[in-house]
């Protein structure tokens, strides 16, 4: 399959070479085509390759370094913690394959006395650019890759140095210098309506800083198909122009000598661009508004060559534009869900004469809103068919009322502060009004769907749209519901009856794990969180339930009450919903306590609690342990947290309970576990284990016995979320890492072998002991 990068370069060239031939250069198209294809390949290898070499390498991981930096971002300081972006200059001390260039530095706790510009000597714990690597999840190295960030890196101390003293990036001084501005605004907003209702919403939408932003406020745009707004970009760039280049138009009239040296329509042109640069460097020149202010230029240049059909010219221009300023843009949700916006509005424009009035520009809001779901859903698993009823409202809010009052209050301030208090309070006012309205559309549940939709059922949703936007194709309206239609189809996956499917995710420092049968779903642990912070069941576990078409849980059990197994679980009960949940401790309704001895079936496949006995405990020696069997008799055994006096007590119980074809082996396993003779009474087929990042979670004796045992070991945090399907045999299949190859991610280590003497089978190809 060709990268994103190389594929959005080569629909680019092809659109040079349609659009050579439509000029009247027929002859020149295929060789452009080739050209531009070289042309991709080149930019993309180029890119990949230089990251690459300064990327952390896992090697490093908990390494540590000291080197001369500068911030040069606008820091987020929140209540426990700080984080900003850094240019190394220089390197005092470290790693020999240190080689970062940029890196992500948090500090804990919080220093708000770090600004962009503050440089000095930092010592940093250095981290890969890795993340965990599940279905549907996030891919931070991904992002990292998309960002230009080579890792990240926790601060551990901090030398500030005298600007005589400190080595000159110039690149890093003005980008210091442009955020540093921006710090010095939002002090001013701050300083001039201390009391806003929504002052996130405020600074998100002046100088593009959502890090205020709660998130009630977040999910209220979010889920109702409007978090558009909230990036500063093709809309909010393009009114600042129109703005300035509205009064620019007025002033032309009174300059005598520019009406002589310039047209009036140019002179509009030029005005507006410099306003909407202005704009965007406010906005510190973000991805989205570094390709808004690109697009822009565009449509201006194509304006002052006064070429025909100069919107479709303009849009392909920018698009080549941004790719070759940016190549990596094309990563982004934000590039497609741009350029397809556009495209959509030039489609519904197309053949019209005039400024569309009210109710056409309603109509294109709408047909915009819908045209964009199948994106939405491939990308953030959420269609929200409020959208359009939503977007009616608030584009015209936050485009006609609320940005230039935030704009108007925010040039008075920056002069003196009591001037733009009016300007601002009233525009957070109303904000106030369309928060609220929006936060009622997003709890309406029949609006709002969140789900994952195969690559195949989003592309022919595109094609839908397609049709239903092109006029000559309005005629098969029967293969617009067809393509549609699966966009609306549930996904099930297809097990057959007596089978079962696992999935072990990577949650890094915890443990969750997905059961299914052909007609129901068991969510084993729901991974780490912690109590107003960090929780996998948001992050993790429930984009991988999507992603694997579970719309419900039938039960959840959490083995133990360690928040490494049961933190993330009130974040999976508060968007799906589920039957009944199993647990050592029950908290509150629809919970009871997980005890040996409670079986069932599901679809062929049975279920049986094998520990612990009835009255014990929430410790680690209480946790629940699960076998599952098929119909052709593969048996599977999940083991939570067990260690210690439980495994003991499970000992007494003969080797039957125990023998297993895969073993999910206790998290964090230490060296009291895996003893007792439970390898070598009941020796099972293959093992699983939930590590981090570094390969750690269990003990070297753990290693040693499954080593001794000739039990071949696999781990999530090398290899990504771990798949198996079981009926008759256990049909294992790679790691996630190694099934979704990408430019960014290299890949994962094949792993050490097992000791001489131990047998090689199918079960242990391709790698796997950490």
């Amino acid at each position: 399959m060709m990268p994103g990068p190389i594929l959005a370069l080569f629909l680019a060239a092809a659109g040079v070479s349609l659009g050579l031939r439509r000029l009247g250069y027929p002859g020149l198209w295929p060789w452009t085509l080739a050209l531009g294809a070289l042309l991709a390949w080149g930019l993309v290898q180029q890119n990949t390759d230089t990251w690459l070499e300064h990327a952390l390498p896992p090697a490093l991981a908990g390494e540590e370094a000291t080197v001369f930096a500068t911030i040069i971002s606008l820091p987020e300081h929140g209540e426990r913690r700080s984080r900003f972006r850094i240019r190394v200059a220089a390197t005092r001390s470290g790693p020999e394959a240190f080689r970062a260039r940029e890196l992500l530095v948090s500090t804990y706790p919080a220093r708000p006395d770090l600004e962009a510009g503050s440089h000095g000597y930092m010592t940093l714990r250095l981290r890969p650019a890795r993340g965990p690597a599940n279905p549907g999840g996030f891919d931070r190295a991904g992002w990292y890759y998309r960002e230009g960030l080579h890792g990240s890196a926790t601060l551990l101390d901090f030398e500030a140095l005298e600007d005589a003293r400190a080595p000159r990036i110039q690149d890093a001084r003005w980008r210091a210098g442009l955020h540093r501005m921006r710090g010095a605004l939002r002090e001013r907003l701050e300083q001039a309506a201390p009391g806003l209702r929504h002052p996130g919403l405020v600074q998100a939408l002046v100088i593009g800083d959502r890090q205020g932003m709660t998130d009630e406020e977040w999910q209220a745009f979010l889920r109702t198909g409007t978090n558009h707004l909230m990036a500063i970009s093709g809309l909010h760039v393009g009114l600042v122009a129109g703005f300035v280049g509205l009064l620019a138009g007025l002033a032309w009239s009174g300059l005598v000598p520019v009406q002589a040296r310039i047209r009036k329509p140019a002179f509009m042109a030029l005005a507006g661009l410099a306003g909407a640069a202005l704009y965007a460097a406010l906005a510190g020149f973000s991805i989205p508004t570094q390709r808004a202010l690109i697009m822009l230029a565009a449509f201006m240049a194509a304006l002052l060559w006064r070429r025909e059909a100069f919107a479709w010219r303009g849009l392909m221009l920018a698009a080549i534009a941004v790719v070759l300023w940016r190549p990596t843009s094309v990563l982004a949700p934000g590039f497609w869900f741009s350029f397809g916006a556009v495209a959509v509005i030039l489609l519904l424009l197309q053949g019209r004469s005039g400024r569309p009035g009210w109710r056409a520009a309603g109509s294109i809001q709408v047909m915009l809103a819908l045209a964009m779901l199948p994106l939405s859903l491939a990308w953030f698993q959420l269609g929200s068919w409020v959208a359009p009823v939503a977007n009616l409202v608030a584009v015209p809010v936050i485009s006609l009322l609320v940005l230039p009052l935030l704009l108007v209050g925010a040039g008075l301030a920056a002069l003196w502060a009591p001037l733009g208090q009016p300007f601002l309070h009233l525009g957070d006012g109303i904000l106030m009004l369309l928060v609220g309205l929006l936060d009622g559309l997003s709890h309406v549940p029949v609006l709002v769907d969140e789900r994952r939709v195969p690559l195949a059922a989003s592309l022919l949703g595109g094609v839908a749209v397609l049709v239903a936007l092109l006029p000559r194709l309005r005629l098969a309206a029967p293969w617009v519901v067809l393509a549609g239609i699966a966009l609306a189809l549930p996904m099930r996956p297809q097990i057959d009856a007596g089978s079962v499917r696992a999935l072990l995710l990577d949650v890094g420092n915890g443990q969750s794990l997905l059961l299914q049968t052909r007609h129901h779903a068991l969510l084993w642990d729901a991974g780490p969180g912690r109590a107003g912070g960090y929780s996998a069941g948001d992050q993790i576990v429930i984009p991988s339930l999507r992603a694997e078409g579970v719309r419900r849980l039938d039960r959840m059990i959490l083995s133990h009450e360690h928040a490494a197994h049961s933190g993330g679980a009130a974040a999976v009960r508060a968007t799906l919903p589920v039957g009944e949940v199993l647990r050592r401790r029950p908290q509150g309704p629809g919970e009871r306590p997980c005890e040996a001895g409670e079986v069932w079936e599901w679809d062929g496949v049975d279920f049986e609690i094998l520990h612990p006995p009835a009255g014990w405990d929430g410790s680690a020696s209480a946790s629940c342990v699960l076998a599952v069997e098929t119909a052709g008799g593969v048996r599977l055994v999940l083991t939570g947290g067990l260690g210690g006096l439980g495994e003991a007590v499970l000992m007494q119980e003969g080797a039957e309970q125990r023998s297993s074809d895969l073993l999910v082996v206790p998290r964090g396993a230490g060296a009291d576990s895996l003893s007792r003779g439970w390898l070598q009474d009941a020796r099972p087929a293959m093992a699983w284990a939930s590590t981090d990042a570094q390969g750690r979670g269990l003990a070297g004796a753990a290693r040693q016995r499954l080593d001794r045992a000739c039990v071949p070991l696999q781990g999530t945090g090398r290899q990504g979320a771990l798949r198996l399907e079981a009926d008759t045999e256990l049909k294992v299949g790679p790691g996630h890492r190694a099934g979704s190859r990408r430019l960014w991610r290299p890949a994962p280590d094949a792993g050490a072998p097992l000791p001489p003497g131990c047998p090689r089978g199918p079960e242990t190809a391709g790698g796997l002991v950490e």
